[in-house]
């Protein structure tokens, strides 16, 4: 969580240094990638050794400075190596960054960060001490760099079988706890994540708990993964089923009485 200067909390997630420390070898990779076929295409072309070393310290400041800067003006903060890591630059409001942030963290990244004279090393020293994992030119800037990739969705919950349909609709649930049910929930969402003897045991352990609580009991002998998936089921279905009922009952615009609209 960031905070403006107005103490306004922003939902955003500073990156990580090591995150940020691939997303800058990637970024360098294809800088160097480039710098080499400008050399090469140099070297095809001829000419005198003033004009080539002429031709070639300008190419490797377009390529180090200008296409840099440009790729992070015009893409919003991104680069090659931002989007390989689900990365951006932001400003500290939250807002978009412009060509003068990009300017100065890129003149600060060559000068200051990854300048000879401090081995390459300034940048990250100052972004491991910083609590938002700011480098000079993020400070210099107003920026920072933010986790934009969005989190791994849980996997969906299994079906029960269709047989137990009928059942399912007549359990009586309220001898269940909260917390059994939430265990039950959670192992049954997350069992794939699992070892399956660990697994097994949590469902056998769980199933010893959910099925004296249970009435009536299921029409056939079930596994432990089978009960703990229907009862798990048919919580959410209620659960769906309160929360769509209780919408239905709050009333439009249109059935107000007239002094209420």
């Amino acid at each position: 969580m960031l905070y403006t200067g107005e103490a306004v909390g922003l939902d955003l997630r500073p990156a990580r240094v090591p995150t940020r420390a691939v997303s800058a070898a990637v970024d360098l990779a294809c800088l160097l990638g480039l710098s080499l076929l400008w050399s090469r295409a140099t070297e095809e072309l001829g000419g005198s050794p003033a004009a080539t070393a002429a031709l070639g310290t300008a190419g490797y400041l377009l390529i180090c400075f200008v296409v840099p800067v440009a790729v992070e003006t015009l893409s919003r903060g991104r680069t090659p190596g931002r989007w390989a890591t689900g990365l951006r630059v932001v400003r500290d409001d939250g807002g978009v960054v412009r060509l003068r942030h990009a300017v100065t963290r890129w003149l600060a990244f060559w000068l200051v960060d990854f300048s000879p004279l401090t081995l390459g090393l300034l940048g990250l020293v100052v972004a491991g001490a910083h609590p938002q994992g700011k480098r000079v030119g993020d400070l210099l800037a107003g920026t920072v760099v933010v986790r934009v990739r969005s989190p791994r969705q849980p996997p969906l919950p299994p079906e029960p079988a269709s047989d137990l349909d009928g059942w399912r609709r007549r359990l009586e649930l309220s001898g269940l706890p909260d917390d059994l049910l939430a265990a039950a929930r959670t192992v049954v969402r997350r069992g794939g994540e699992m070892r399956r003897p660990p697994r097994q045991a949590l469902l056998d352990d769980l199933a010893r708990q959910v099925y004296p609580r249970l009435s009536p009991p299921p029409p056939r002998p079930l596994t432990s993964e089978e009960l703990l998936v229907a009862v798990v089921a048919e919580r959410r279905d209620r659960a769906r089923d309160r929360v769509r009922r209780s919408r239905d009952g709050v009333p439009t615009g249109e059935q107000l009485p007239a002094g209420w609209r």
